[in-house]
Formats: C-alpha cells, sequence, structure tokens
C-alpha cells in the first residue's frame, strides 16, 4: 500500500482528466485539482478556461473571489482579470495577468494540461 496519493497519470499529450464537461457551466467557477494545484475551470462564451487559482497580485486564493460576465475578481484587493485573455481589467495600471493552462474537452471530460 502507498504512503502517498499519486495524482492522475496524463495522456500522451499531459492532459489530466478532472470532470465531466457538464459540471462546468457559462460563468461559474468549478475547481479541481491538477497536478497539486488548485485550478479554476470555467466557460465563458462557450468557451472553456483553465485558471490557476493563485492571485498574480498578491497570492489570494481566486475561488474565493467572484466570476462575473467573464471577469474573475479577487476577494483581497478587488482586482479583475479578464478569464479569456488572462489580463487585468482593474485597476488597469499594472503588469499583473492570470496563469491559464491548456484545457480541452474531450469524450464528455474536461481535461487540463499543467504547468511543465
Amino acid at each position: 500500500m502507498p504512503l502517498f496519493k499519486r495524482a492522475p497519470a496524463g495522456d500522451a499529450e499531459g492532459y489530466v482528466a478532472t470532470v465531466p464537461a457538464a459540471a462546468v457551466t457559462e460563468d461559474e467557477m468549478t475547481i479541481v485539482r491538477v497536478a497539486g494545484k488548485k485550478v479554476i475551470l470555467t466557460r465563458r462564451a462557450g468557451r472553456l478556461y483553465a485558471i490557476d487559482s493563485a492571485c498574480p497580485h498578491g497570492a489570494a486564493d481566486l475561488s474565493e473571489g467572484s466570476l462575473r460576465r467573464g471577469r474573475l475578481c479577487c476577494h483581497e484587493h478587488d482586482y479583475c482579470f479578464d478569464v479569456a485573455t488572462g489580463l487585468l481589467v482593474w485597476p488597469d495600471d499594472e503588469p499583473y495577468r492570470l496563469r491559464r493552462y491548456d484545457v480541452k474537452e474531450e469524450d464528455g471530460v474536461v481535461k487540463v494540461r499543467p504547468a511543465r
């Protein structure tokens, strides 16, 4: 019996299966763990996105914030990011950007490729 839980193995391209595709809905956050990282899954205009849960500004947990009309806002300092581009939309004078992951839907399952 192994002492440590192993992370699920990825497919040939390095994608790891997470949740059924139906579990990820428009402008809602679905939280998963991929390679030990907390990842936010969401859809915007039908497109699927996978975003690191750590805020690039202050490392707060973005999953505790809000997601409205494609904007993910941090609960600690009210920084807001566009999920489609990863760019900071408020305040607009700072260089922070969301860390996003490659994501795909295959056979009814959402798969995320962890950063290398």
